[in-house]
């Protein structure tokens, strides 16, 4: 595994664990925005604003940098056309478009911002200072993936990023967020906008770095690659998924086919986390030290080269409720759940279906669970304390049936046990109650 990456190209990478992630992304300084001269009562009123010609690239730049010179601008694309970037728009070469640097607005209806060009460069860059609002706009054929940038090929933001009713597809970034690169300090809000076929080092499709915030509500991540981790979407800050569908993502190498789980907090309710494959661990997520929690969510026939086919959980606290996570596999162990470290607790969470087996591994009990205890409905198989598996306690009979040496019957519904391991406590009902390891 890859430990560390010193980029001798000027961006710098952090090494979380065993894995790459973001530290700070170097973003281009911009001059303060014009205040634009407040109307006067004998003012005429505003009219429409016309759109952009079909494909006037130029008149598209000198719309961004008068917006930026006023500090805020809105403009309207043609609807159903493409505006094909040829060159950079700054001697930076980093840009297709102006760095944003004030509050821009740019809408269209099936209006395209592509790269056409055989030099590298990403489609769009908002400074700390600035914010970008895409309404109904798709961008594409972005490319960080040399010296001027290395991040966020279709979009690189460390100011506010909102996006409405968009998509992000067909970008690359060598090192971070192949479709969209969220900087430390930034926000970004995706509503009913698609993040697809993209491809980078970490986060195929989004890479949030820590202190970064992303909320996405209804919208889609799917079918973007990372060489490294977190295949859709790689999160060290303060994530947020609302009816988001994270699905049919990978990584060529590592962990997090669907999701790569770093530090900060993700936070899922409902959609789904489906279909995704990781060459390692957590083929649907893999949670290395985030505070993770889902809800109302289905982790459904994702696959693992290794451990943890639905999640791999490797620090952090998980907890997973009102949800199932079903029909994934692992060429190792833990086709639904592993849990390598941290705690992973379960409500009302439906495990099954998984292969090789539902959750790994199973728990090694002390002498200290002859003394604890913990009462409720039988667990079923997840994860080994099936029916045959022993434990150095008495499996309380609730219904009237008998245990011997720690075994429990099969005929017995309900079981009263605690393990305990260190500082590893492991009680558990996959129907209805909770597990926590």
């Amino acid at each position: 595994m890859k430990l560390n990456n010193n980029d001798s190209k000027g961006e710098h990478v952090l090494t979380v664990k065993n894995v790459r992630a973001l530290a700070a992304t170097a973003l281009l300084s911009a001059s303060m925005a014009v205040a634009a001269p407040p109307a006067t009562a004998t003012s005429l009123p505003a009219r429409q604003a016309s759109p952009v010609p079909c494909g006037d690239v130029a008149e598209l730049i000198e719309q961004i940098n008068k917006a930026n010179a006023q500090g805020a601008g809105s403009i309207l694309l043609s609807a159903g056309c493409e505006y094909e970037l040829t060159a950079p728009a700054e001697a930076s070469g980093a840009n297709g478009l102006p760095t944003i640097t004030g509050n821009v607005t740019i809408t269209g209806t099936q209006a395209t911002i592509t790269r056409t060009s055989a030099t590298p460069f990403r489609i769009a860059e908002v400074a700390s200072q600035g914010s970008l609002t895409l309404n109904g706009i798709t961008v594409s054929g972005g490319s960080a993936t040399d010296g001027a940038g290395t991040a966020g090929g279709g979009i690189l933001t460390a100011g506010n990023l909102s996006l409405v009713s968009s998509r992000v597809s067909g970008n690359a970034a060598s090192v971070l967020g192949g479709g969209i690169a969220v900087a430390a300090g930034a926000t970004a809000r995706l509503t009913s906008s698609t993040v697809s076929d993209n491809t980078a080092g970490d986060g195929g499709g989004i890479h949030v770095a820590s202190a970064a915030q992303l909320t996405m509500d209804r919208g889609s991540v799917h079918s973007n690659t990372a060489d490294f981790t977190g295949g859709g979407l790689f999160t060290a800050g303060t994530t947020v998924l609302n009816s988001t569908d994270i699905r049919v993502n990978s990584t060529e190498n590592f962990e997090g086919g669907g999701i790569f789980a770093a530090l900060g907090s993700l936070t899922v309710y409902g959609g789904h986390v489906e279909q995704n494959e990781a060459a390692s661990a957590g083929g649907g997520i893999a949670n290395y030290g985030s505070t993770l929690q889902l809800v109302a969510t289905e982790v459904d026939d994702n696959d693992a080269g290794s451990d943890g086919g639905g999640l791999y959980q490797r620090d952090g606290a998980a907890s997973l409720t009102s949800g199932q996570v079903t029909g994934n596999e692992a060429g190792g162990q833990g086709g639904g759940i592993f849990r390598a470290g941290g705690s992973v607790t379960l409500t009302g969470t439906r495990v099954a279906d998984n292969e090789p087996d539902e959750c790994a591994p199973p728990p090694e009990p002390s002498p200290a669970a002859r003394r604890d205890r913990w009462s409720g409905p039988s667990p079923g198989q997840c994860p080994g304390l099936g029916p045959d598996h022993r434990v150095p306690t008495r499996v309380g009979p609730r219904n009237g049936s008998s245990t011997e040496g720690g075994r429990r019957e099969k005929r017995a519904r309900t079981y009263s046990v605690r393990v305990i391991e260190g500082d590893c406590i492991l009680s558990l009902d996959w129907a209805y109650g909770s597990l926590r390891v």
